[in-house]
């Protein structure tokens, strides 16, 4: 039943085999918002005519096209391998964990943007008539993104997509979605560990001799920026890009805020040394003693900011951030997401 509001909206996507050739989708995703739209270029030409002080809309037309704009999507238990992919160029396959049979656990490190592009389709609904109008976009990378962990809420994740075109055209998919998929909150955010030497042995990193993070932190973020160039237009192209090429360095930074604990940030910060953090989330069981997982490690981090100041009779807290760096031991990645579900794939 139509209720021609927000509700009857819905947004799938499928990764493309050749960049810019729009694909049906046919995985669909819980969002909670998405403001992705067409974003033409118009010109004008300034011919003058005696006796006319408007300029003629017979001069005025599109010479670009374009799409850009913000998904919002909570992070669930099933399905969020498949944007590691597209946020750091992850090559991640899903295989069964030793033992189990119905339990799979991905591991995704950064790697190429090069021909990874997917086709996303957003259900508008139209109030009035409360059909939902299909706008779909083809050729989308993902500029940055963003993944909040924060107390007494639902883990979000934000992102930015830049598509070559929009095309009101094509049919409306039919969505469907995983049964049973959970979202991940603040309370099963089980571990949260800082230091430790990072190896990596059969392209699974691990983290050895950390310890436990003793300040009471309220919230932490890590946001990544892929460097593209998305101005590619050319003679020839129709008004349409060509594919976004990475042009400068990934950049993956991160915020937090914590009590104040010199143990733990601060002394990093004044410092100026490297250190490891790491995020475990644990979820419900899926088989025997195997559990949904979302892990996150960053092997070297610089805590770049951490200020220490005394607002009030509360609590001194800290509002610090950090930035990830390559590890440059030839061995270790910037940054592993590890991820234990039901997904047979990404």
């Amino acid at each position: 039943m139509a209720t021609g509001s927000g509700l009857d909206a819905q947004f799938g996507a499928k990764d493309e085999t050749t960049v810019g050739t729009q694909v049906v989708v046919d995985r669909f995703f819980d969002f909670n918002s998405a403001d992705l739209t067409l974003d033409p270029t118009y010109i004008e030409g300034v011919g003058l005519q005696a006796g006319r002080k408007f300029k003629s809309v017979n001069q005025v037309g599109i010479a670009r096209r374009s799409a850009t704009g913000k998904i919002e999507v909570p992070v669930m238990t099933q399905g969020f391998g498949w944007f590691w992919k597209h946020f750091i160029g992850s090559d991640g396959t899903a295989a069964v964990v030793s033992g189990g049979t119905t339990a799979y656990e991905q591991y995704h490190t950064p790697g190429d943007l090069l021909g990874k592009s997917f086709s996303c389709q957003v259900g508008k609904p139209e109030p009035d008539t409360g059909v939902v109008k299909p706008f779909t976009y083809r050729g989308c990378k993902v500029l940055d993104w963003d993944l909040t962990f924060e107390d007494n809420a639902k883990t979000l994740c934000t992102f930015t997509v830049d598509a070559w075109d929009e095309d009101t055209a094509a049919a409306l998919a039919a969505a469907s979605y995983e049964s049973g998929n959970l979202q991940w909150d603040f309370a099963q955010v089980t571990a949260f560990n800082i230091g430790g030497t990072a190896s990596t042995s059969s392209g699974v990193t691990t983290l050895a001799g950390s310890s436990p993070v003793s300040a009471v932190v309220t919230s932490l973020s890590f946001s990544g920026k892929n460097a593209l160039s998305n101005e590619r237009f050319g003679l020839g192209n129709a008004g349409i890009k060509k594919e976004q090429l990475e042009n400068d360095f990934t950049a993956i930074t991160g915020s937090f805020k914590a009590e104040y604990n010199s143990a733990n940030f601060v002394d990093e910060f004044s410092q100026g040394t490297s250190t490891a953090l790491q995020i475990t989330c644990t979820g419900n069981v899926i088989e025997s003693s195997t559990n949904y997982l979302l892990d996150i490690i960053v092997p070297t981090v610089k805590i770049t900011k951490a200020p220490v100041a005394v607002s009030g009779p509360d609590l001194v807290m800290v509002d610090g951030e950090f930035t990830v760096y390559d590890p440059d031991d030839g061995s270790n990645p910037p940054i592993q997401i590890h991820i234990i579900s039901t997904d047979t794939t990404p």
